[in-house]
């Protein structure tokens, strides 16, 4: 429960009315700079202060009492409306305290008389705290976080989780809360028989006017049989009740019909009016069981819902079919009362309205691990007896997983070969580490090392580099001091790799021509000239040490001392076109750039003919093949085309009119 308090008035109460499905005290805690919704500050508040974490779920919708203090009346809310109404509550308490200005003094607002106090009743019942036999847990607390979360997996269920701050401080007021525990207890036990009782005659008022509906049709159709008859019977006056209501009972045939059915008005109305007049005191007393009615409530415990049955008196309850269901729970039966310790025979009569109390088994157990700072790790979901799974380790940076604990401070180890009988929380043990990373400058990737506090670093395998060798691993980036992997590891280190140089690497740049490999040669060393280089429309002329081609690269005088690149020198490509005039006059041959065209030159003479056109010279396949099966290959002419670019050396020939083809 949890108490707000400015000095000793009390200005808000809160009570779980299922109590949290998982509570965490940490003790002996340090707190640094921890901001609340109290606005307070703990810069050093000592070893004397608690972590504590409370978190549960609204699973359970029906409606319970929310017990308000002795000023406040108590409410009636499902769970999820219970953990949003403190969250207002919280909300409130903290916007106050703002808006009163309270200075936030450090080490947790000592002198302020705004104060939060939390009692541990989750292991006490109610007779024990009525009796005064509760123990005196509570402490006060600052609240640091509250947080409300859907759960994806029922949309309609809501987890909480209340971070608070607890300090061992005697409430204000000795003779407060703790002291008069019993009676508070008392008066929220009357609050609650009150509202059962108002339910109860809130069913019972209803059935009675049914009743009295019922009885008068039943008078109205007597009345109809013998209102026209002559009766001359005589007249019986009848009391019914001890109300002082009278019915004159007409002696005779069918009169004992019209005289049953107005005493049976007169019963229901008197009943009614018991039931509609009646008051608390009545109720507890059990003086009202004047309706042939009575309800029996089903609280299914978490489970599906079940609807309440009406039974009339001495009959019998039908014990619900299908029964209620729960996620990861077998019913085992109805019980009438809250504890589970007597289970109902529904072959017994119901004289009385009551209450009875569906009894659970748990069937599936779910294993949650708390990975104390680490990666999450998915709860399991474990049928009763059996084994839980051995989960992926998690990860943490700083620490190596070590195992699974049943305790927060991991001091019992778990076995999972053990069968799991309820949900249970592990959690995980770890273990300090640091990392020994490998600078290879340069070299080859070298994986970090995770080592053991006081371990040792293991020499990784030898990183390679163009041109180097390996030599040895220095604690400094100036390669001054060489490593000792004998020394333990307490810290983080970085290792970086020494290296001595043993030959250059001698780069070919083809500058747009074919690709050259490039070679590595011993320092003092001389390369060797490589295959030319190709390039459409250039021709190579040598390797230059500029991209301008200037300065012609010498392979067998000039020795390698570093990495140096060379560059192909290239001139443009020439092509010649040559002119076979068949007997003509002669034609100058022509030197064309490449990819340029050729130009139509002077028309040549030759006795007898007249010339017709410049031909150019194919082979091209005739479909056959010799007796070696190769293709038989034959020489045509055609027209050339002067605007066709010339990649290559061409002749052209004359044709003549008159002149063999």
């Amino acid at each position: 429960m949890l108490e707000f308090m400015d000095g000793n008035d009390v200005k808000d109460c809160f009570t779980f009315s299922v109590p949290p499905e998982s509570e965490e005290f940490q003790f002996s805690q340090r707190i640094t700079e921890t901001k609340t919704f109290g606005g307070s500050v703990f810069d050093d508040f000592g070893n004397d202060s608690y972590r504590i974490t409370i978190s549960g779920t609204t699973v359970n919708e029906d409606k319970k009492l929310i017990y308000k203090g002795n000023k406040k009346a108590p409410q009636y809310l499902t769970g999820t409306k219970e953990i949003f109404e403190l969250q207002k509550i919280i909300k409130n308490w903290a916007d106050n305290i703002y808006a009163e200005g309270f200075f936030r003094k450090k080490s947790g607002t000592v002198g302020s008389k705004k104060k939060v106090y939390l009692y541990d009743l989750s292991k006490m019942s109610v007779l024990q705290i009525a009796t005064g036999t509760a123990s005196r847990n509570y402490w006060r607390v600052f609240i640091k976080d509250f947080k409300i979360k859907r759960d994806k997996s029922k949309p309609k269920t809501y987890n909480y989780n209340l971070e608070l701050i607890g300090i061992d401080e005697p409430r204000p007021d000795k003779l407060g809360f703790l002291n008069s525990l019993g009676d508070a207890v008392d008066t929220l036990q009357n609050a609650m028989d009150y509202v059962q009782t108002v339910l109860d005659l809130t069913e019972g008022v209803t059935a009675a006017a049914s009743q009295v509906a019922a009885h008068c049709n039943d008078v109205k159709r007597a009345y109809e049989t013998v209102k026209n008859r002559d009766i001359s019977a005589g007249l019986v006056a009848v009391n019914v009740g001890s109300e002082g209501d009278l019915v004159n009972r007409i002696l005779g045939g069918d009169s004992n019909t019209f005289y049953n059915s107005a005493k049976n008005v007169l019963a229901a109305v008197s009943g009614f009016k018991a039931l509609s007049s009646s008051n608390e005191t009545d109720a507890q007393s059990g003086k009202i069981q004047k309706t042939d009615n009575f309800t029996v409530a089903f609280n299914s415990n978490g489970g599906s819902s079940v609807k309440s049955q009406s039974v009339s008196y001495s009959s019998k309850v039908t014990e619900p079919a299908p029964p209620p269901t729960r996620e990861d729970f077998i019913f085992a039966g109805w019980f009438s009362d809250a504890e589970l310790t007597a289970q109902y025979d529904f072959s017994q009569e119901v004289t009385h309205s009551f209450t009875l109390y569906a009894k659970w088994v748990l069937a599936t157990a779910t294993v949650t691990f708390n990975s104390r700072n680490g990666s999450q790790v998915t709860p399991q979901k474990v049928a009763v007896g059996s084994p839980a799974n051995v989960p992926t380790p998690p990860t943490r940076n700083g620490y190596s997983f070590d195992a699974w604990y049943t305790d927060y401070s991991c001091t019992n180890l778990y076995d999972f070969a053990t069968p799991v009988t309820e949900n249970i929380t592990l959690y995980a043990g770890w273990n300090k580490v640091y990392s020994v990373v490998f600078e290879s400058l340069g070299g080859s990737a070298v994986d970090t090392q995770i080592v053991s506090v006081g371990g040792l670093a293991v020499y990784p395998k030898t990183p390679v580099k163009e041109n180097y060798t390996f030599a040895y691993w220095c604690s400094d980036s100036a390669l001054q001091n060489v490593y000792d992997f004998s020394t333990a590891v307490n810290s983080d280190i970085t290792l970086y790799a020494c290296w001595v140089q043993i030959s250059n690497t001698v780069t070919f740049n083809s500058l747009g021509g074919s690709s050259v490999a490039s070679e590595r040669v011993a320092i003092g060393g001389y390369a060797t000239e490589p295959e030319a280089p190709v390039k459409e429309g250039y021709d190579f002329n040598y390797w230059a040490t500029d991209q301008a081609g200037t300065n012609e690269f010498r392979f067998a005088t000039t020795p390698v001392n570093a990495n140096i690149t060379l560059y192909a020198k290239w001139t443009e490509s020439k092509c010649e076109v040559t002119f076979d005039s068949d007997g003509g006059s002669a034609v100058d041959t022509q030197e064309v750039n490449y990819g340029s065209r050729a130009i139509f030159p002077a028309i040549p003479t030759k006795d007898g003919y007249t010339f017709e056109m410049w031909r150019v010279r194919k082979e091209v396949d005739t479909g056959e093949v010799d007796e070696n099966q190769n293709p038989i290959m034959a020489t045509v002419y055609e027209e050339y085309d002067f605007s066709t670019p010339v990649k290559e050396d061409i002749t052209l020939y004359a044709l003549w009119f008159g002149g063999s083809e």
